[in-house]
């Protein structure tokens, strides 16, 4: 016959909530997460109005010849116009680290990730985005 000792028990719940805590780790959606106000520092500020980038409008034609407008709000979200479509969501979000902006929109068939190079408010911000199943190009302007 075992013996259930108040050690195993200890032992058990630990085991326990470690394995919660991991399960929990899986369902947190992955989104970008960026730093900077336009600089090259590596300061974690994630697309909020210290950024220059806040409250300007760029729209583009991707490679595929969809249309494109992206608003990037202050508060840290994406207003996304797309083949003349509006969207507001709260799930889809902006961030900038040094020059790289990162930008993740949830749409009904799954997520599109865009990374773009940022070199100021007068040039183009050449981007690349990435779906399950492919890829694209997309050089904003901005409005």
């Amino acid at each position: 016959m075992t013996t259930t000792t108040p050690r195993t028990l200890g032992g058990i719940a630990v085991l326990a909530l470690a394995a919660a805590a991991l399960a929990g780790c899986a369902f947190i959606p992955s989104i970008p997460t960026g730093a900077g106000s336009g600089n090259d520092s590596g300061d974690q500020v994630t697309g909020d109005s210290n950024s220059e980038l806040a409250g300007t409008s760029w729209s583009g034609t991707d490679s595929d010849g969809d249309t494109w407008g992206l608003e990037f709000q202050s508060d840290g979200t994406v207003g996304l116009t797309y083949d003349g479509n509006s969207f507001d969501d709260d799930t889809d979000v902006w961030a900038q680290a040094g020059d790289t902006v990162t930008v993740h929109i949830e749409f009904t068939d799954g997520p599109i990730d865009l990374i773009g190079q940022y070199a100021g408010l007068e040039a183009p911000m050449e981007s690349t985005g990435t779906y399950d199943g492919g890829t694209f190009t997309l050089t904003l302007t901005q409005d």
